[in-house]
């Protein structure tokens, strides 16, 4: 039986019955298992809650919450907020841990680098060479950004509860790019940020099927430029495009 280690998984759902079933199946697998695995829904109308259910019967310690839908940011502060492990590691619904050590490569890279915060490689659900292309990039952002300015996404995302309080938590009325804004605060506040090359987590490329390839990069090319000339509250982007529905 897999050793359950000092770590709270925290999931933000949203209709994710096709990807939650698929991300709690491979933490289940894993070589480590999170003392608490908590995934916080904002009220979805599929069938989220009952693949969840289903998950509850060989992972004992997760537990689920359903909150009227608000903001992501609420979500995660959420399920901090409902557990106790000093270890916090977000993960997105529809993100995939395909080595059974990821967990442990996770911990064990964070431990040895003293991280304060971190994030590990990001890799597509996806065979085409333009998507594997556009995750490389995505990976390359924060190495390349990194000396003179702290990037990160919170698809998978590893904080110190301590780290996680000092700062506040995520900004609760930013519908998008908050974790752009709350890896920000964490930059003024000193903390180290450690990016790693292993564990690979994986993610469902829905996002760039719907939008289409092109276009879902333009829009984040456009979300950053907004960010940086009118601010996070008030980024036009989520009007414009319906970001922020995940």
């Amino acid at each position: 039986m897999a050793k359950k280690v000092n770590l709270a998984v925290i999931i933000p759902t949203l209709n994710e019955e096709k990807y939650i079933g698929i991300l709690l199946d491979s933490i289940a697998s894993q070589t480590v298992l999170p003392k608490e695995i908590v995934v916080v829904d904002a009220e979805s109308k599929d069938k989220t809650i009952s693949e969840i259910k289903k998950r509850q019967k060989f992972l004992p310690q997760l537990k689920y919450y359903q909150i009227p839908k608000y903001s992501i940011s609420r979500q995660r502060n959420f399920g901090v907020a409902k557990t106790k492990m000093q270890s916090i590691l977000f993960l997105d619904a529809d993100m995939m841990l395909k080595n059974p050590q990821s967990l442990e490569q996770y911990l064990e890279g964070v431990n040895l680098k003293m991280a304060d915060f971190a994030i590990s490689t990001i890799r597509p659900l996806s065979k085409k060479r333009l998507d594997n292309f556009l995750y490389f990039l995505l990976n390359m952002v924060p190495k390349v950004c990194k000396p003179l300015k702290y990037y990160a996404t919170s698809m998978n995302f590893f904080i110190k509860r301590q780290v996680f309080n000092k700062v506040g938590g995520f900004d609760e009325n930013i519908i998008i790019a908050e974790d752009f804004e709350f890896v920000n605060r964490l930059e003024k506040s000193k903390l180290k940020f450690v990016i790693l090359d292993k564990p690979e987590i994986y993610n469902s490329v829905r996002r760039l099927e719907k939008e289409g390839r092109i276009r879902w990069n333009f829009i984040l090319l456009m979300s950053l430029f907004f960010v940086l000339t009118v601010g996070y509250k008030k980024n036009p982007i989520v009007k414009k495009y319906g970001l922020g529905n995940h």
